[in-house]
C-alpha cells in the first residue's frame, strides 16, 4: 500500500482500443493484397497479376466500408 511504487496515470482503454483496430485493419488490408497477389501472381504469372489486383483492392476497400460503417454505427449509439 504505502510502497515508493509511483501512481500510474489510468489508461484510456477506448482510445487504445481503436488504434489497435485501425492498425489490424490496415495489416488486413495489407495482407489481403499482397499475400493473395502473390499467391495469383506465382500460380498464375504476372497478367493474371494484374488482372487481380483491381478484385483484391475492391475486397479490401470492402472491409474497410464494413468497417466503416461499423465504427459510424457506434459513435451514432453513442
Amino acid at each position: 500500500m504505502g510502497g515508493g511504487e509511483p501512481r500510474r496515470k489510468p489508461e484510456d482503454t477506448r482510445r487504445g482500443r481503436r488504434v489497435r483496430e485501425r492498425e489490424l485493419l490496415v495489416l488486413v488490408a495489407l495482407t489481403l493484397i499482397v499475400v493473395g497477389g502473390g499467391v495469383v501472381g506465382v500460380i498464375y504469372g504476372l497478367e493474371a497479376l494484374l488482372g487481380a489486383l483491381p478484385c483484391l483492392a475492391g475486397g479490401a476497400g470492402a472491409v474497410l466500408a464494413l468497417y466503416g460503417l461499423l465504427a459510424l454505427t457506434e459513435r451514432w449509439v453513442r
